[in-house]
């Protein structure tokens, strides 16, 4: 029988990404990430599903929605209890049985795998204790050349030659930046839970702001992360 492992600790501070901004950010590591460091400090565990049944991943709740068990088999069978993980919309209230759709079992599955690793290992729990995480980068001592005072020349003035005119955006642009699934997700349920009279008050001026016609539909282009700006600093006034 295999000893289950403590992981505390093993999540750092640079595997941290921001969804939002202000007060509506939130701090996750990815579950790619926190599955590898699964495989990287605990070989051989494996997550595990129970099906229910009829041989479904979902299980039905009593009164409402549905949810996953998700626990954790070692490669000697040795198995941890299964943990619960609700199927929630962006809200986090339970999705009605009957509605539930694939997308909603595979971001349960991402989500509850990374619950589950916090509840049984102790995974990145200081993310859900809201804990600071060690920085995860160690700062190289300074050799003798870099500890030396640095004489600087004389200050010269430098001409920049004008980079030539581009209508198109460039990758290295900040603003142009693609937001990665999750990122969207959030901003979409922001802009959701906002009155209707707000909400589509607030998206005819997304639509003014980027250029898009009359009704043209706003979830599909919030992909960039000019969009989420726009979102971090306008949305406060419509709450």
């Amino acid at each position: 029988m295999n000893e289950i492992p403590n992981l505390a600790g093993v999540a750092t501070k640079d595997l941290v990404e921001q969804i939002g901004g202000g007060k509506f950010s939130a701090s996750y590591i990815n579950w790619a990430r926190t599955i590898n460091l699964l495989h990287e400090h605990a070989p051989g565990w494996m997550v595990n599903y129970v099906t229910n049944n009829d041989g479904s991943l979902v299980h039905k709740a009593p009164g409402l929605g549905g949810y996953l068990l998700i626990g954790f088999e070692h490669v000697d069978g040795t198995a941890t209890p299964p943990l619960p993980q609700a199927v929630m919309d962006h809200r986090n209230n339970p999705i009605a049985y009957d509605k539930i759709s694939a997308r909603d079992i595979t971001d349960t599955q991402r989500r509850g795998m990374c619950m589950a690793c916090a509840m049984t290992f102790g995974l990145a729990y200081e993310l859900w204790a809201k804990m600071p995480l060690e920085s995860g980068y160690a700062a190289p001592e300074p050799t003798a050349e870099e500890s030396a005072p640095v004489t600087r020349p004389a200050s010269k003035t430098i001409t920049k030659t004008a980079a030539p005119a581009n209508d198109s955006a460039k990758v290295s642009d900040p603003e142009e930046q693609p937001l990665t699934e999750d990122e969207k997700k959030l901003l979409q349920g922001l802009v959701k839970e906002l009155s209707i009279d707000k909400r589509n008050a607030f998206l005819d001026q997304f639509r003014k702001e980027f250029d898009m016609q009359p009704g043209t539909k706003v979830a599909y282009a919030i992909t960039k992360k000019k969009h989420e700006k726009f979102i971090q600093d306008v949305m406060p006034k419509f709450v």
